[in-house]
């Protein structure tokens, strides 16, 4: 390889977002299992209580939109929960399909606890950063939270429409069909 040339595979992680973000999920995933020890809680399972504490009954489609959380895991997750009796499902009245969420007791006394480890883990992160910069930097990874939540939004459209042609492509098949069989 000539010398003038760079290295094709070259790559420095110390200037790669995707890398550092990385890390500091790795060093925030640290100061949240250091402070919330004693709950036994993993971030995704505080994530859950504590949407649902700030809002009871919310439907697990809700809870995916509140978290973050992909649907298929959230829905482990949220099984998991209940049966370790940190929720309760309720049947929605007006759709068999959905379930509304709610804290069990046992719930309830996790996450007002764990709150607390949680903040302690937040200021512990946010500690890493010079005062000044810690506002732009919440308004940053906000801005790129919203960026993932609006492109996840644009994709669910896109199945929705395609589902929906599916089906009126199907129905115009079956009407067509209906229409060439003889009585």
């Amino acid at each position: 390889m000539a010398e003038d040339m760079p290295d094709p595979i070259s790559f420095d992680l110390t200037t790669s977002p995707g890398h550092l973000l990385h890390r500091a999920q790795q060093f925030a995933a640290d100061r949240f299992g250091e402070a919330v020890a004693t709950s036994g809680l993993t971030q995704r399972q505080f994530a859950v209580l504590s949407a649902t504490h700030a809002r009871e009954g919310l439907t697990q489609t809700q809870l995916v939109m509140a978290t973050g959380i992909d649907r298929s895991t959230l829905a482990e997750l949220v099984a998991r929960m209940v049966r370790n009796g940190l929720l309760v499902r309720e049947k929605l009245a007006d759709d068999a399909r959905a379930n509304a969420i709610h804290l069990s007791e046992h719930g309830r006394q996790l996450v007002e606890g764990a709150t607390v480890g949680a903040r302690e883990a937040d200021a512990a992160i946010l500690g890493a950063l010079p005062i000044s910069k810690r506002k732009s930097f919440l308004k940053m990874l906000k801005r790129i939270a919203s960026t993932l939540e609006s492109g996840e939004a644009s994709e669910k459209r896109a199945r929705d429409l395609a589902k929906e042609k599916t089906k009126k492509k199907k129905a115009k098949i079956k009407a067509q069909a209906q229409a060439a069989t003889p009585d």
